[in-house]
């Protein structure tokens, strides 16, 4: 008779690296998330305190006013 070898199981210690290495890259990729949000925030309060030019787009160019230059982007 033959003997029917059955497939090895998928080994544990190989598991156990994979998870760990898939987790710190997820933690990596949360707190750099972090980092960017709150520097974002901060560069947008200093805008604001420095009162930095905005940015209005108009939607026809009739309403602009007299004293505002336009620019083709």
């Amino acid at each position: 008779m033959k003997t029917i070898e059955l497939p090895r199981a998928f080994p544990l210690r190989t598991l156990i690296v994979c998870f760990t290495i898939w987790l710190i890259a997820t933690e990596i990729l949360v707190f750099d998330q972090i980092k960017f949000d709150s520097r974002t925030r901060l560069l947008e309060q200093a805008a604001r305190a420095l009162h930095g030019p905005e940015v209005i787009v108009p939607n026809e160019p009739s309403h602009v006013p007299s004293g505002a230059k336009m620019q083709t982007l």
